[in-house]
């Protein structure tokens, strides 16, 4: 369903099937514009489905508050896998709310965060969630303006103490 400009409204339709879906198990809704509102929206539907693994909202602009409400419902799924969220505005503010997900989910194996200006303090933040959360083995942090020289370091000394 990508590029199909289904925006907020859209995305709430949806989030209303995806609570009594019980098959689809991926869903592609890549550059639809559903922002902070249909990200939100979506976030209702992943508290209580339990069949979708794959979620692609690329390109939606959902924000750090898009972000938050997705931290949110991370916290109470456990089916999906694998979420994509690049070139979403998310901040360092999304980075911090997610990295609270990050510490609580046992599902989750791939996070892309390409191209969401997360910057030092959101990478630190992901760093702290990665040394108690051990289900995540992708995390994708492509263009995400960070690299001060503490930040570089920390996470260079968290991904060799999660290679170990």
């Amino acid at each position: 369903m990508g590029h199909n400009a289904i925006e907020g409204k859209g995305a709430q339709a949806l989030s209303e099937a995806l609570k009594v879906n019980s098959t689809l198990i991926t869903l592609n809704l890549d550059s639809n514009s559903i922002r902070e509102k249909g990200a939100e929206a979506l976030c209702d539907a992943l508290r209580v489905n339990s069949t979708l693994m794959t979620l692609t909202l690329g390109r939606n602009s959902i924000g750090e508050k898009g972000a938050q409400a997705l931290s949110d419902a991370l916290t109470a799924n456990s089916t999906l896998v694998t979420l994509n969220l690049d070139s979403n505005a998310i901040g360092k503010k999304g980075a911090q709310a997610l990295s609270e997900a990050i510490k609580i989910n046992s599902t989750l194996t791939t996070l892309d965060l390409d191209n969401n200006n997360i910057g030092d303090e959101g990478v630190q933040a992901l760093c702290e969630a990665l040394k108690s959360n051990s289900t995540l083995t992708i995390l994708n942090l492509r263009r995400d303006s960070f690299g001060d020289m503490d930040t570089e370091k920390l996470w260079r000394k968290t991904f060799r103490a999660l290679r170990q």
